[in-house]
């Protein structure tokens, strides 16, 4: 029998805790009008903090609350973090059987994307090149509006990628081809308004022409009392389960250090699995025998893969029980 929980999720981004380290690199990006590199494990934060940045600035400094996210992909363009042209429907619209083709322009199938539209907004809707078609279709806001802007994981895009944006970053501009017009930021007020974070996992080394124009930043790997810190912070967690806490994240840390692991769990993957056993009231299982074997239990099978994701690491584990 299917036996279907809900799990309280609070996934809120004022529940982020940056390292003062972090916030350091944020502030000088800003001031040099740089973008910001962030490297780390996955499920270290770096996407998170993007969405914590927006959150943070979404007061006073006239920011949106959430940022303008692209996910690279190993077929991105430097067009797509712009805009995107829909050249197919275009096409389709200028071979209807009414006279003249659908009626529509080549405006009606632009619409801006992630940076092209952080460029539009912080330039304000009045002072766009560009007609009322693409600006409604893009809901690009009247008045000016800051934005922070997530490109995710740009190293898996192509080599060409972060080569063709060079520009376009350094001076905040980019060419909608198709209408041969550019839109190009022109006061420093106007800088003021965008915050672009990009994310990389290296799986690729990025290229140094493009390097040399990021604020670079490495976010470790949480320490235990980082990552006791992260969990009572995100979840909801009773003062009595404290020591269960410190006890899951022991174990975690012995399962992340335990030899020969292929695929190491990761930081989300951690409180994924502390609120299962927060949901099935199990915070208080051991897992870990006093010398360091795995406990043999019911549960393991269980739990055990929402932190370990690899068929042989998971068999390797259940065998040392």
């Amino acid at each position: 029998m299917i036996n279907l929980k809900n799990i309280k999720l609070d996934n809120s981004p004022s529940n982020y805790i940056p390292s003062p380290g972090l916030l350091n690199a944020l502030e000088v990006a800003y001031v040099l009008k740089r973008p910001l590199l962030l490297t780390g494990e996955p499920g270290t934060g770096k996407t998170q903090f993007a969405f914590w940045v927006a959150d943070q600035l979404s007061g006073a400094e006239g920011f949106f609350n959430t940022p303008y996210i692209y996910n690279t992909k190993t077929s991105s363009t430097a067009q797509d973090l712009f805009y995107s042209y829909d050249a197919i429907a275009h096409f389709r619209e200028i071979h209807t059987d009414q006279p003249g083709g659908g009626g529509k322009t080549t405006e009606d199938f632009i619409q801006l994307k992630a940076l092209g539209l952080a460029i539009a907004n912080a330039i304000g809707r009045n002072d766009l090149p560009l007609s009322s078609r693409i600006l409604d279709r893009s809901n690009v806001t009247m008045e000016r509006k800051g934005s922070v802007v997530l490109i995710d994981e740009i190293d898996k895009a192509p080599r060409d990628f972060p080569n063709d944006l060079l520009n376009e970053i350094e001076n905040y501009e980019f060419e909608i081809k198709e209408l041969n017009t550019r839109i190009k930021v022109t006061d420093e007020q106007q800088k003021q308004k965008i915050i672009i974070i990009l994310t990389s996992n290296f799986e690729k080394n990025l290229p140094d022409a493009f390097l040399r124009r990021c604020i670079y930043y490495h976010i470790d790997f949480p320490s235990r009392e980082r990552l006791f810190e992260i969990i009572i912070k995100r979840l909801d967690i009773s003062e009595n389960d404290y020591t269960n806490i410190e006890k899951r994240v022991n174990d975690f840390f012995q399962l992340h250090h335990y030899p020969n692991i292929i695929k190491k769990p990761s930081t989300s993957e951690f409180i994924d699995w502390i609120r299962v056993l927060q949901n099935d009231n199990l915070l208080h299982h051991e897992f870990f025998a006093e010398d360091n074997r795995l406990l043999k239990s019911d549960a393991l099978p269980k739990y055990l893969p929402i932190l370990i994701k690899n068929k042989d690491d998971l068999n390797r584990l259940l065998a040392h029980q």
